[in-house]
């Protein structure tokens, strides 16, 4: 795989009602399961819809976007971390060996990851 953009992840106060509205009117296929959140695989395309259970109010007005991810080939990860590190750019979060979420100069929350 080549680096890009992988998904985008909105915030959602209903995690039932949108997965109804994406899978059973747009057609989306759910691509894989995991707690608190709604991962969906567009028709005929290798991009996701990440939809994030919150609690949270949030003003749909203004944007509910929670991260997009940007996938980095595994040969590139460390040279991409290392960078990130000399650039001084404070890593926000991690999830194992292989993510990390750092905020972009705009305040956009990115998650850089290989797996």
């Amino acid at each position: 795989m080549s680096r890009g953009l992988r998904h985008i992840a909105l915030k959602t106060l209903d995690l039932a009602g949108t997965e109804r509205f994406y899978v059973d009117v747009l057609g989306l296929r759910i691509a894989f399961p995991h707690d608190g959140m709604l991962f969906l695989e567009t028709p005929g395309g290798q991009d996701l819809l990440n939809f994030v259970g919150t609690d949270e109010k949030f003003d749909p007005a203004h944007g509910g976007l929670d991260h997009f991810g940007l996938h980095v080939p595994p040969a590139l990860w460390k040279k991409v971390c290392a960078r990130v590190k000399e650039a001084g750019v404070q890593i926000e979060g991690r999830r194992g060996r292989t993510a990390i979420y750092i905020e972009d100069p705009n305040g956009y929350s990115i998650e850089l990851y290989c797996d």
